[in-house]
């Protein structure tokens, strides 16, 4: 395998792939990342002289499915509108090659962005402080107190090290003459650290060679002296615990908090995990309530406090505010930046920067033009052609309008424009449309084309008022090659390599040696919350494992059988209405055989288009297993998270549906293929903490009651208990291959009742499923006395009630031995469910229990 020499002159003609054709034309409407005039840059000549000269096509094809390939395995998802209900989530979009930036640009980037990181700091003290800029007029008042992003409940805060923006992010993009400019600022909650990462770790694993040859800066330092620069602003120093605030699973960025919590070795929490005493944050766990002294925040400000912002937030935590006031807690970023995200801000900087830092800034802003000024919106609107058209900030609903582009208005278009901007000036801002710069993407069969990008760029403190900038980023490329840059909109991402003189050290975040001290406190705490989507994880698994053991008996009997008797029919249909299979049975009015095997079809498959909260069944339960799934991503394995998700895909209605007349063995074999890994990530592949012994909680509790509703139905007719319904109650139980073997004999009501219930092996046997409960209820934390002494009137030790055993059960016995074997049954299904209301009360609402504070750390 031959490779392109590293020549600095390589032209395009040089490389043996597929070009667009606008690339060897060349052109001046913009700047090309690529090439100049047909010859390579020399960053991309260099790349591409690591890549083999024949077949190069070939190699890069297989790369991109690779890629591919490990993002879906990966589970890298962005969700499009943040709208779970309509099914938005979508694989992460990443394109193979990489936008690589060289020593002279980086040099330039990095010291604008940390001195524009410097400046927007300082004015955020100023505002919330003294006023400065709004007392010397640097800043016309309204674009502060009219933004909604300015809290007047900050004002007069004094935050540690008066350190106010933890991490700010920076969108730049290139005009045609190579010139950097800064579009847009993020402080409030900006996206990008996480899939900034991901997409590192992916294509530095696709160009191994070339990402160590051409010496590209690492990026763990960066995340490195992130947290350590939020432990440095609170008392507590190192030893202090921080977590990260995330809105929940349906943000549309919620794959990177969970990334990026497990990263950077940090909880993630929601809003409804932690509480506010005496000023200081807590969060709800299972153990009680755990201080928490930083909190990185994916939360935009209003929705942070119900008590002093929007009192419908379902999203904060009442008294947060008061609590970063005082120092209770620190927060990054602080809240009240929001106003400094609008554009009208960029026509203000250059002035701003000589105030504060008595220096001309590095980076210009993109023109901008606040129509609130007379004179701003009378120069702009000659020139509306050549302009962008941006809301000055968001509405009263926190929305803010999509840009529209001047160049794309017709005549009547612009006039309605004008007019509407001439009523309400101070709500319009004005930007020069830049023609952005174009870098290659790799399109598969379509070869190397050009699409317009932008790049992200993140600085952070390090407490002490200087800001260390990531050497690399988020690079946007638009989703075709005259769209517009937004992974909204269809666009995808590159990652960002930065190129160094010499040879890069490797850098970890992990600590170089840790201390006998250090090891309790990294155990990660179990919140409430997690605790409780773990208990119905549990639940939810043997739930639709049970379900599914039942439709695949069901589909045995009903397709082989050619006529089933109508006890065992009815045993069957009571049996699937119970969960959820078919409709409920009704003696008065039994259905036939045909009648119940298209029944349960009916059911069965989870109708694309229909709300799942309307999914019923097995695909219902399937669907509450992905559910819970979300809710759990930071503490599962991707594998175990990409079981979750991948078994509901496999009842999604299917077209040829409609032509099934019988159940589907290839689908139900399929899911049965999940459950079981599933069963084996949960009982293997989990580390055995607080969280894990809920869902096995959860799992035997189920458990119990799937045995206890099935030999109840199996007992309350006459004739049920025949050879049909017998098999039926073993398959269910998951031992037909025990029974055979260990009895050889026909199913018969001696044997199966010492299967089902007395054996003390058989996982599925009730005093199997009492003694397993035993030793998970006897390991819970803190007090669990009433849990106890509720489950324990229907333990005995493992004992037997009187009258109930193997011997007594031994056909022909009295009336009144079967009424005290249902009444035993009917008992502990009654106690699963006490005991799991008592266990959500307990553990799972904390924030009505009284203060247990834990003070170890």
């Amino acid at each position: 395998m031959t490779a392109l020499s590293a020549n600095p002159n390589t032209t395009l003609a040089n490389v043996e792939v597929p070009w667009q054709q606008s690339i060897l034309q060349g052109t001046s409407a913009y700047y090309s990342e690529l090439a100049v005039k047909g010859v390579l840059r020399p960053a991309w000549a260099d790349f591409l002289s690591r890549l083999p000269t024949t077949g190069l096509s070939d190699h890069l094809d297989s790369k991109l499915n690779a890629l591919a390939k490990q993002i879906r395995d990966n589970g890298i998802t962005y969700n499009v509108y943040a709208d779970h209900a309509q099914g938005t989530s979508r694989p992460w979009s990443l394109d193979l090659l990489p936008f690589i930036i060289d020593q002279a640009d980086w040099a330039v980037l990095q010291t604008g962005i940390a001195q524009r990181a410097r400046l927007l700091n300082a004015m955020m003290a100023d505002v919330y402080g003294k006023r400065e800029l709004l007392s010397k007029g640097l800043l016309p008042a309204d674009l502060v107190y009219g933004h909604s992003g300015y809290l007047p409940q900050m004002q007069g805060t004094e935050p540690p090290n008066k350190v106010w923006l933890h991490m700010v992010a920076f969108d730049l993009g290139r005009s045609p003459d190579g010139k950097w400019w800064v579009i847009t600022h993020r402080m409030q909650a900006p996206s990008g650290l996480g899939y900034a990462l991901e997409n590192r770790l992916s294509i530095s694993r696709s160009f191994t060679r070339g990402f160590r040859e051409m010496h590209i800066q690492h990026l763990a330092g960066f995340y490195r002296d992130y947290i350590d620069g939020i432990r440095r602003l609170s008392p507590k120093g190192d030893s202090a615990r921080i977590a990260l605030l995330t809105p929940g699973p349906y943000n549309e960025t919620y794959f990177e908090h969970t990334y990026l919590a497990r990263y950077l070795g940090i909880s993630l929490v929601e809003g409804s995990d932690l509480t506010v005493r005496n000023n200081s944050v807590f969060l709800k766990t299972v153990n009680g309530l755990e201080p928490i002294d930083g909190l990185i925040r994916r939360t935009d400000d209003q929705w942070l406090d119900p008590l002093e912002l929007r009192e419908d937030s379902q999203l904060g935590v009442p008294g947060l505010l008061q609590a970063i006031r005082t120092g209770g807690v620190v927060m990054a970023n602080m809240p009240g930046s929001g106003w400094l995200e609008s554009p009208a801000i960029h026509g203000f900087m250059p002035g701003l920067g000589q105030h504060y830092l008595q220096e001309d800034l590095l980076l210009p802003s993109v023109p901008s033009w606040w129509c609130g000024e007379s004179p701003a919106w009378a120069q702009a609107s000659e020139r509306l052609n050549n302009l962008v058209i941006k809301s000055t900030g968001p509405n009263r609903r926190g929305r803010t309008m999509d840009s529209i582009m001047g160049s794309e208005l017709d005549e009547i278009e612009k006039r309605a424009w004008l007019s509407k901007i001439s009523q309400r000036p101070s709500q319009y801002t004005l930007q020069e449309l830049i023609p952005l710069s174009r870098v290659p993407i790799w399109t598969g069969a379509g070869g190397i084309e050009e699409r317009a990008m932008m790049l992200r760029l993140f600085a952070v403190t390090d407490g002490q008022g200087n800001y260390t900038v990531m050497p690399g980023g988020l690079t946007r490329v638009a989703g075709d090659q005259h769209g517009i840059v937004s992974m909204q909109k269809g666009g995808t991402s590159l990652d960002t390599w930065v190129r160094s003189g010499e040879p890069v050290e490797r850098t970890t975040n992990l600590k170089e040696k840790l201390q006998a001290k250090d090891l309790q406190a990294l155990r990660r705490p179990v919140s409430s919350r997690a605790a409780e989507h773990l208990f119905w994880l549990g639940r939810y698994t043997e739930r639709a494992s049970f379900s599914l053991r039942l439709l695949m008996r069901a589909q045995l009997l009903l397709n082989e059988e050619e006529y089933l008797d109508t006890t065992t029919l009815g045993l069957l249909h009571e049996l699937c209405g119970k969960q959820g299979l078919s409709t409920e049975f009704d003696p008065a009015e039994p259905l036939t055989q045909d009648e119940l095997e298209a029944n349960i079809l009916e059911r069965l498959w989870y109708k694309t288009g229909v709300d799942e909260s309307a999914a019923v069944g097995l695909a219902g339960q399937l669907n509450g297993l992905a559910n819970v799934a979300g809710q759990l991503r930071e503490r599962l394995s991707s594998g175990h998270w990409r079981l979750l998700n991948d078994c509901a895909k496999v009842l999604i209605e299917p077209e040829w549906v409609r032509f099934q007349r019988t159940l589907p063995t290839a689908s139900l074999e399929q899911v049965q293929l999940y459950l079981l890994a599933m069963h084996g990530e949960q009982s293997d592949h989990m580390t055995r903490d607080n969280g894990w012994r809920f869902l096995q909680l959860g799992r035997q509790l189920e458990r119990l009651c799937g045995a206890c509703d099935c030999l109840l139905s199996l007992t309350s007719m006459p004739g049920r208990a025949g050879e049909h319904g017998l098999a039926l109650a073993i398959a269910l139980a998951d031992s037909t291959i025990t029974y055979r073997s260990r009895y050889q004999h026909r199913f018969e009501w001696l044997p199966t009742l010492d299967l089902l219930i007395f054996d003390e092996d058989a996982p599925y046997a009730i005093r199997r499923i009492l003694y397993k409960l035993d030793i998970v209820i006897d390991r819970l934390p803190g007090d669990t006395s009433q849990i106890r002494q509720l489950f324990d009137s229907v333990y005995r030790n493992g004992d037997m009630p009187d009258g109930l055993s193997l011997e007594g059960l031994q056909p022909p016995f009295p009336a009144d031995t079967g009424r005290k074997l249902r009444a035993w049954l009917q008992e502990l299904l009654d106690t699963a469910y006490k005991v799991s209301d008592l266990v959500g009360a307990q553990y799972f609402r904390l924030a009505e229990l009284p203060d247990q504070v834990i003070q170890g750390r």
